[in-house]
C-alpha cells in the first residue's frame, strides 16, 4: 500500500491510503513527519505527548540476582507512586488512538514476549511457572492509549533465576536497549485507522548523529531519530508483521537479545 501525506492550511495533517481513504486529523498539529524513509513505509512521529516525570516505579520482587523455586508459579511484586493507575489519561479516546477504558497501567514483559497490561498492584502478579533458568522481568508505566512514560523513574528491569543460578542473563543492563512494546494484538473498525508505534529505549539517545530505530512493517521499513511514539495510517484488513530494531551509528542492529524483537498484528 503506498501512503502518501499533505498539510492543509488549517495546519491539519492528511493521509490518504489508496481508493480514496481520507483521515483529516487537525489535532495532530505538533506532529512532524519521520525524517528518514526506506521503501514505502511512512511513520507520523507524536512530539504532543503527555508529561508524567513523577511516576516512580518499583519492583520489590523478585529481586535482581534471585533463585527462586523450580516448579511454583513466579509472584511479581510492584509499587508506583506519581502515577495513578486505572485513571484515563486526558485525551483518551480523542487522539484517534485506541486505548484502555481500564485507564493508565504498567505494561510488563517477561522474557522480552509481548506485554501484560497491569491496573492494580495492591496485590502481587502472578506470572505462571517460567521453567527453570534465567529470566528477565522489565515493567513501565503506561498511559491509557499503551504510550510509554519515558521518564526518570517510570521503568525498572529485574534479571533472576528460577532452580539455579544457571544461564546468560539476555539484558546487561549497561549496555543499550530497545524494548517493542506497541504494537500488540488485534486493531478494529475506528482502533485500526491510526496505530500507535512504541518501544522504551534504555542507555542510548536517539539522534542524526547517534543510535536510531528501524521500524519495519511488512516488510517496509524507515528509519527513526528521536524517541517518540509514531502513528501509521491505512492499513489493511490481516496480519501484519512487525519488527523495531536499534540501530547504532554505523547502521549495525546492536547486538542484544531485545534489540530486534519481531510481532505479528491483525486488522480487522
Amino acid at each position: 500500500m503506498m501512503f502518501s501525506m499533505r498539510r492543509s492550511s488549517r495546519r491539519a495533517f492528511s493521509f490518504s491510503a489508496g481508493a480514496g481513504l481520507l483521515f483529516t486529523l487537525a489535532w495532530m498539529a505538533q506532529d512532524r513527519a519521520a525524517q528518514a524513509q526506506e521503501g514505502q513505509l511512512t511513520l507520523m512521529a507524536q512530539t504532543n505527548t503527555v508529561a508524567s516525570n513523577s511516576a516512580q516505579l518499583e519492583i520489590r520482587s523478585p529481586s535482581e540476582g534471585a533463585v527462586l523455586p523450580a516448579g511454583q508459579p513466579v509472584s511479581l511484586e510492584m509499587a508506583i507512586e506519581g502515577f495513578e493507575l486505572g485513571k484515563l489519561t486526558e485525551g483518551s479516546g480523542s487522539n484517534m488512538l485506541a486505548y484502555s477504558k481500564n485507564g493508565q497501567h504498567i505494561h510488563v514483559i517477561v522474557d522480552n514476549k509481548p506485554y501484560m497490561a497491569i491496573y492494580d498492584v495492591s496485590s502481587p502478579v502472578d506470572l505462571g511457572d517460567l521453567g527453570p533458568g534465567v529470566h528477565t522481568v522489565e515493567a513501565f508505566a503506561s498511559r491509557s492509549w499503551h504510550e510509554s512514560v519515558k521518564s526518570p523513574g517510570a521503568r525498572k528491569l529485574v534479571t533472576f533465576y528460577v532452580g539455579s543460578k544457571s544461564g546468560t542473563a539476555p539484558v546487561d543492563p549497561g549496555k543499550p536497549l530497545l524494548t517493542y512494546s506497541r504494537p500488540k494484538g488485534t486493531y478494529e473498525g475506528a482502533d485500526a485507522q491510526m496505530i500507535m508505534v512504541d518501544f522504551y529505549l534504555t542507555n542510548a539517545t536517539l539522534s542524526p548523529t547517534d543510535y536510531k530505530a528501524r521500524v519495519t512493517i511488512d516488510g517496509k521499513s524507515t528509519v527513526v531519530d528521536s524517541w517518540n511514539p509514531y502513528h501509521v495510517h491505512g492499513l489493511e484488513k490481516g496480519m501484519h508483521t512487525v519488527k523495531i530494531e536499534l540501530i547504532d551509528p554505523d547502521g549495525n542492529v546492536v547486538p542484544g537479545a531485545y534489540n530486534s524483537t519481531e510481532r505479528e498484528i491483525e486488522v480487522k
